[in-house]
């Protein structure tokens, strides 16, 4: 004979409901960055194969580039490749240095739409990496706030 127990609020499962459907914000940004990463040092490794002699769209060497073409090239294979190893270990210097490396490749792009010449006309990327690189941050500086903002309510429980 066995009988059975009728279930009330207190019998409720460990977590709760509204526990379960909100989004895990720290979650979302550390996957972000490790992806970020990846995307990243994708772009260093093809800017050291530019400096090491590999093949390019214009087929002329390195050594052939203007000096200011040549320096951003250098910079931008430095720094993606430190930015994406701080990414991935999602640290907040890696954050802060591929958003220094974006905001100076945003800032050549623009400067190339303002009709600046030179090196800059040779270094500026199209308008829709431009434009992708505006969403990333944008994107970035959200999920950051949001997973600090979950990260505070859950040390104040």
């Amino acid at each position: 004979m066995s009988t059975t127990k009728v279930r009330d609020a207190a019998d409720a499962p460990i977590h709760a409901a509204d526990e379960e459907r909100r989004i895990d914000w720290a979650r979302i940004y550390r996957i972000f960055m490790r992806t970020l990463a990846v995307l990243v040092i994708g772009r260093g490794l093809m800017q050291w194969l530019v400096i090491c002699g590999g093949p390019n769209a214009d087929g002329i060497g390195f050594e052939e580039f203007p000096p200011g073409l040549q320096a951003s090239i250098v910079f931008f294979a430095v720094i993606e490749l430190v930015a994406g190893v701080g990414l991935w270990l999602a640290s907040a210097w890696g954050g802060v240095v591929w958003l220094l490396g974006t905001t100076v490749a945003v800032a050549i792009d623009l400067a190339m739409l303002a009709g600046m010449q030179g090196w800059v006309q040779a270094a500026a990327r199209p308008l829709p990496a431009t434009f992708a690189d505006l969403v990333l941050v944008l994107f970035f500086a959200a999920a950051a706030v949001l997973a600090a903002r979950q990260a505070e309510e859950a040390f104040n429980e």
